[in-house]
């Protein structure tokens, strides 16, 4: 999979977005291998400044040097951004690094990470609430899981928002073929699957 980013900007040349002194929105472009997002820098620039080829401002007037500053930390961000997410998932669209860059969380809820928390809930009130045999049957899921997502997906983890029905599909297939399972047992890590996904 394609996860190479560029990010560009260019300003938004519309009658309805701009003033008599032509003054335009900087708009930003992420691209993630075949996924983009835009979105607004909210910045403003005078056009006669802008330069579309580099997508900055030119020249070294006080309004262009803290402009092409403030799109470089925007720009720093972004890859900040773009490098947690690869690195936890193994993989990132154009659409989750728009997200974490601008705080939201969809995109940084994740299944192994939640399902991990859980066991440690879990196991924290074993003998309490919680049966020990319940908890082993939560680590050889979430051992067969992290199998499964390295197989399947070339990740360590992977975000809620995937979780679809090929996902399901996949996972059934994987339990019943590369682990052999008889149905009853599939049902049951399924059954156990649901409700960590009910969590998140």
């Amino acid at each position: 999979m394609n996860n190479e980013l560029k990010v560009s900007f260019y300003i938004k040349r519309e009658k309805s977005v701009t003033n008599a002194c032509g003054i335009y929105p900087v708009i930003g472009k992420i691209i993630v291998g075949g996924t983009l997002a835009q979105f607004s820098s909210k910045l403003k620039v005078d056009e006669r400044l802008w330069d579309v080829k580099s997508g900055r401002a030119t020249g070294k007037s006080r309004q262009a040097v803290e402009l092409n500053r403030a799109i470089n930390r925007i720009n720093l961000a972004i890859h900040a951004s773009y490098k947690d997410i690869l690195k936890r998932t193994g993989k990132v669209t154009a659409v989750e690094v728009k997200n974490a860059f601008q705080g939201v969380a969809t995109a940084q809820t994740t299944v192994i990470a939640l399902f991990e928390e859980m066991m440690r809930d879990f196991k924290a009130r074993t003998g309490i609430d919680r049966a020990e045999s319940t908890y082993k049957q939560y680590e050889v899921l979430h051992d067969q899981l992290k199998d499964f997502l390295k197989i399947q997906y070339h990740a360590s983890d992977i975000p809620f928002t995937e979780l679809d029905l090929p996902f399901i599909e996949s996972l059934d297939f994987y339990f019943r073929v590369r682990r052999k399972m008889k149905a009853r047992t599939v049902k049951s890590r399924l059954v156990l699957f649901n409700k960590v996904v009910l969590l998140g």
